[in-house]
């Protein structure tokens, strides 16, 4: 069966990256192919050198390994031709600069100089420029005023087209991560609720909350990476800084989710790497804030406490793999996050292969860690699946081994052990109550006579009896073979007589329909009250002394 789960959730997983690949290969949208991408032809003007002619892809060879603070990076291309475009929109990436934006000698936009003269942090961010209309070409200049070391390693060409159009080309560009981070945003969140709603029944889902939370993190980190969110959110330039602090919240999040897997967080050693390990990565978050270093150059610092986590992690379940400690259901779970590191291990690589001017970034290293974090969803999965099944079924063992512990095996009511339990609880309240002591009359003669079969019929229809009067107005127990008693409490303990003569009726109309045994049961009763002591024994016992006074008297 769960080799079963395991296979349809594989398929599903596969058909689900076979869709998102065909889908932005075969869906692709008509206003797509209406935008121009300017890669050729620009005049670059890099610290008052110029080079002319040049193809933004290749920007690379001018810039050498990257720029630094205090660049000044100037792109000019002429003949921009402006007139196929009802509402020309100029889209282009800026990272950690200022931008001045001119159209033949007309400034249309200049923004982030009051930050670059006070040194504030300016993060990155697609840029959207409204074009005036001209008839003939124009001149187009964007000039970069840098704040950061290593902000232009490649550079990504310029865009025009209608707004809408573009917006489209965006989304349809990074079409895989932006389903990858909504699926993960709104999986995260029902994920979570799911498991919010669980909790008072399963508290080891501690595991899964914290990886709805992860899979809501890591999607934000994703769209923030990318440049999509500010696409549909106004940020107000916060979506670099919204980036980092999501990355830099991952860690955290997995030593959570890894933590209560196997309840490391009660191993010393464990905690003490999950605390530093936590502490460490958010305290990267408020030395930003603190003005004290901006939040992307201590982003190598919190890639050495990811790859060390990375490495203990995969340490950890080794270890507890090979001694049999871990569940299979945690072992799938944690083969996920073994997964997600390591695509973020190769992520890393490919990103300083492009800061050292080797190679630039492969589109399948930056799509390594959506895929990874959906190996993990995919793992989170059929956690959740074997969770719980093997949590409900434990549940349901553990309400069978309590009945079969506390309920008597013919009658199915509870036993004398449950009776026992039921008042010593009473007795420590301060409070009143009645117990009835009831006893079965014939039953040895039934059993004697016509068999153990008839007795069990004779039991059986006597605690159906019990059950009808009493369930939901007192506690009923069987204690013996033919002994039975009741417990009262509240108002409805002073009604103890006209319930007993409607026990008495409907046995009266049971025989009235067989009259193969006569039925008929002897009662007494006592009170709490009637006793000076706190011990439930003492009022039992006159209960039952009372009982057989009467069951006396009907016998004369």
């Amino acid at each position: 069966m769960l080799r079963q789960r395991f296979f349809y959730l594989l398929i599903s997983f596969i058909f689900f990256l076979i869709m998102m690949t065909c889908g932005h290969f075969f869906l692709k949208p008509d206003s797509v192919s209406k935008v121009n991408v300017l890669n050729d032809g620009w005049n670059v003007i890099y610290n008052e050198t110029e080079y002319n002619n040049v193809s933004l892809p290749e920007l690379r060879t001018i810039l050498g390994t990257s720029t630094n603070q205090g660049d000044t990076l100037i792109l000019k291309k002429d003949m921009v031709d402006l007139s196929n475009y009802s509402s020309p929109t100029l889209m282009f990436e800026t990272r950690f600069s200022a931008f001045r934006v001119i159209c033949n000698s007309q400034i249309l936009e200049e923004r982030f100089f009051n930050s670059l003269n006070k040194h504030a942090f300016i993060g990155c961010m697609n840029n959207f420029v409204p074009l005036p209309s001209y008839d003939t070409p124009v001149c187009l200049s964007i000039e970069l005023f840098i704040a950061e070391n290593g902000a232009y390693n490649y550079y990504e060409s310029p865009v025009i087209g209608g707004y809408s159009d573009l917006l489209l080309y965006a989304i349809y560009n990074h079409s895989f991560i932006f389903t990858i981070s909504s699926f993960l945003i709104i999986f995260g969140v029902a994920f979570f609720a799911i498991a919010i709603g669980f909790r008072s029944d399963f508290p080891e889902i501690n595991m899964q909350i914290y990886s709805a939370l992860l899979y809501i993190t890591l999607g934000i980190w994703f769209l923030t990476q990318f440049k999509l969110l500010d696409l549909f959110i106004e940020n107000y330039g916060l979506q670099t800084e919204i980036e980092y602090i999501a990355l830099y919240l991952v860690v955290p999040l997995m030593y959570m989710v890894m933590g209560c897997s196997q309840n490391y967080l009660k191993n010393k050693v464990f905690l003490a790497f999950s605390i530093v390990g936590s502490l460490f990565a958010i305290s990267l978050i408020f030395i930003h804030f603190l003005g004290l270093a901006h939040i992307n150059q201590l982003l190598i610092y919190y890639q050495i406490d990811a790859i060390i986590f990375i490495i203990f992690m995969i340490v950890m379940v080794v270890k507890d793999t090979i001694t049999r400690k871990l569940k299979q259901w945690q072992t799938i779970q944690l083969m996920g996050a073994g997964i997600l590191g390591l695509s973020f291990i190769f992520n890393v690589i490919f990103y300083y292969m492009e800061l050292a001017g080797i190679s630039e970034q492969i589109m399948l290293s930056k799509k390594a860690v959506p895929v990874g974090a959906m190996c993990m969803v995919f793992g989170t999965m059929v956690n959740y699946q074997i969770y719980m099944s093997e949590s409900y079924a434990q549940k349901k063992e553990n309400e069978s081994l309590a009945h079969l512990a506390y309920a008597d095996g013919l009658t199915g009511i509870p036993n004398r052990s449950k009776l026992e339990k039921y008042l010593s609880d009473l007795s420590a309240k301060d409070e009143n109550y009645c117990i009835v002591s009831i006893d079965l009359n014939g039953l040895k003669s039934v059993n004697d006579l016509q068999g153990h079969l008839m007795g069990d019929k004779y039991l059986s229809e006597f605690s159906h009896v019990l059950e009808e009067c009493f369930k939901d107005k007192g506690f009923i127990a069987r204690i013996g073979g033919d002994e039975f008693v009741v417990v009262l409490k509240d108002e409805i303990m002073f009604t103890v007589d006209s319930l007993l003569l409607e026990m008495e009726q409907e046995l009266h109309l049971i025989n009235q329909k067989d009259p193969s045994i006569k039925r008929s049961a002897a009662a007494g009763y006592a009170y709490r009250h009637e006793v000076n002591s706190n011990d439930w024994h003492s009022v039992y016992l006159i209960a039952d002394e009372r009982m057989y006074k009467n069951k006396a008297k009907k016998v004369l």
